[in-house]
């Protein structure tokens, strides 16, 4: 390796480690390039000697090559296993880069309530979170909470009282008045409707017993006329019986008197 191109991708050893970063010799080179603490791992890192130690190989990736030779390297973007790329097309290097350059748009994440700390806030003076959770002003402005509005108790004249209570009784009696009016009305046609189904009844029984009168008037003058009928054939034999036994009487008279 006699040049050193960006994104290329190397075993180098760690020269010397430092508070800032590590200087990692390049093989195949004199030169040596810099991992800065915020290229060592993607979470963040206070101090480079917890992570590295000199003479130590990992895999290294060539981020910016300066004008005076100067070499920046990374290892948070190759697989410190098997070597591979880990940002091929250089968005997550850019990402950064735009974060370094404009700090103040990173937005603050918001306080979690999950675990009250037990510590004090040097800002406001409150138990449970820290300074640099803390929201209060630098100005050191409090500000409390209004207090409520009490309504004013107006006074109430008494005669005004007397008339209201008076008007309240008054519509309560009209509504009782249409309640027993709308039950009277309601008692008179249920009443209404008995009667009419009384008079029904009647009407109806009546005319069951006219029909009852007029079989009974048509199966009685049926039997009278059988009877008479019988009557006068019995009276018809009868004098046909006498008729006949005033010939034979006169008959034997006769053969009495005019023997042959």
């Amino acid at each position: 390796m006699t040049k050193c191109e960006l994104n290329q991708i190397f075993l180098g050893e760690v020269a010397s480690v430092q508070n800032y970063g590590a200087f990692i010799r390049i093989p195949g080179t004199s030169q040596q390039g810099l991992i800065h603490r915020s290229q060592v791992s993607a979470t963040h890192v206070e101090d480079v000697a917890d992570v590295l130690q000199k003479g130590e190989r990992i895999w290294c990736k060539v981020i910016s090559v300066a004008e005076d030779g100067k070499i920046g390297l990374s290892m948070k973007y190759v697989n410190q296993g098997n070597g591979l790329d880990l940002d091929p097309n250089g968005v997550e290097l850019q990402r950064d880069l735009q974060r370094r350059k404009t700090p103040g748009t990173t937005q603050r994440k918001a306080i979690q309530l999950e675990a009250v700390l037990n510590t004090t806030c040097s800002k406001c003076g409150t138990r449970g979170h820290l300074s640099k959770d803390c929201f209060m002003s630098p100005d050191g402005k409090k500000y409390e909470l209004i207090p409520e509005i009490e309504e004013e108790s107006i006074p109430v004249d008494p005669v005004k009282e007397k008339v209201e209570k008076k008007e309240e009784k008054k519509h309560k009696l009209k509504k009782k008045k249409k309640k027993s009016k709308k039950s009277k009305h309601s008692t008179n046609d249920s009443d209404q409707e008995d009667k009419e189904r009384s008079k029904k009844k009647i009407k109806k029984s009546s005319k069951e017993r006219k029909k009852h009168r007029k079989k009974h008037s048509s199966s009685s003058s049926e039997s009278s006329d059988s009877s008479s009928s019988s009557h006068d054939v019995k009276a018809h034999k009868r004098k046909h019986s006498e008729d006949y036994e005033t010939r034979t009487r006169k008959c034997k008279h006769s053969k009495t008197k005019h023997p042959n």
